[in-house]
């Protein structure tokens, strides 16, 4: 029997976790990564990510203060960005007015309302984020049917292999 590849849907936060090697998300976050270069998982994403993922938040400097990734990481940004199992989104009009109603009916935030406008207008079954204050809390109340939002092994399919 053939083996389905599955669809997910990454939030900013897991390309961050992945640039900014982020302890306790990086093994999870790179085993979905190794799945998709298998051919298993299909990773889709906004475009608006791609300039999101600057903005890491293990990187931070002596007072405390959120940093980014240097000029020097855009190389390494664009090759990860570049493979075939990376599905960019476009903010286009049909996704941009469902981000607006989402940002009325959730009091979502701009950049939320358009990662989760785009996981709805490609029909994907579930969104990876770590945004446990505003997109976790809407798991199951978005999307016909419905899309699970959740951290990535969090009773999805994509749990570590026990060793």
């Amino acid at each position: 029997m053939a083996t389905r590849t599955r669809a997910v849907y990454w939030d900013a936060n897991l390309f961050h976790a992945v640039f900014g090697r982020e302890a306790g998300r990086i093994k999870l976050c790179e085993h979905i990564v190794k799945l998709s270069s298998q051919g298993l998982v299909q990773i889709y994403t906004s475009t608006v990510t791609f300039a999101e993922v600057v903005w890491v938040k293990s990187i931070v400097d002596g007072k405390g203060k959120l940093n980014k990734l240097s000029p020097e990481h855009e190389p390494i940004i664009q090759k990860f960005f570049a493979n075939s199992y990376i599905y960019p989104i476009n903010c286009d009009r049909r996704v941009a007015e469902l981000a607006r109603e989402l940002m009325w009916r959730h009091a979502l935030k701009p950049k939320d309302a358009i990662h989760v406008a785009s996981a709805v207008s490609q029909q994907v079954e579930v969104l990876h984020s770590y945004d446990d204050d505003d997109l976790i809390p809407l798991n199951g109340k978005i999307g016909n049917p419905p899309l699970k939002i959740c951290h990535p092994g969090d009773g999805d399919g994509f749990e570590l292999p026990l060793v």
